[in-house]
């Protein structure tokens, strides 16, 4: 069972059962298709849905879609989420950062922040180009940046650390 955050104003209880899903405790019938990696043409109560996952963060159960061209925000808790939530345990489990370092070998494209910069969980810190894609290193906590170790065009090698913190 879930806690669903819809666009941070509405709340509903989601439990999947048996290839059932359950909203508030009412059964909703939907006919999904998978059109790709993150599209999804749903049909509830003959009426068509085209879905587009725009972002997801698995970490923190955060996601933005696309329903019929409309962003929609979603954030998920789980029972044990909502548990940590009402102990006070929550802000525990934030994450404190020292250094990010390179998830593997590749070049760095570019940088997009600078020593004493402060950042947000979720920012884009850097590009690194590796096997001819582009991945955005993001700021896995929220802090000030103490140092950039690396500079745009220099390669480096698994867990080579680019950027330490505060």
């Amino acid at each position: 069972m879930y806690q669903a955050s819809v666009d941070d104003n509405t709340s509903l209880s989601v439990e999947v059962k048996d290839d059932q899903i359950y909203i508030d405790q009412k059964k909703i019938d939907l006919d999904i298709h998978q059109v790709s990696a993150n599209q999804f043409h749903v049909i509830h109560q003959h009426r068509s849905y085209h879905i587009e996952i725009a972002e997801a963060d698995y970490s923190t159960k955060k996601f933005t879609m696309l329903v019929n061209g409309k962003h929609i925000s979603v954030s998920l808790q789980s029972e044990l989420d909502q548990l940590l939530e009402t102990l006070g345990m929550d802000a525990a489990s934030e994450t404190t950062v020292k250094e990010v370092r390179s998830p593997m070998p590749g070049l760095i494209r570019a940088l997009n922040v600078q020593e004493g910069d402060t950042v947000e969980a979720g920012d884009k810190l850097l590009t690194l180009e590796a096997m001819k894609m582009e991945n955005a290193i993001k700021s896995p906590a929220s802090g000030t940046i103490a140092s950039v170790v690396v500079e745009t065009g220099q390669s480096v090698e698994k867990n080579q650390v680019l950027i330490s913190f505060e």
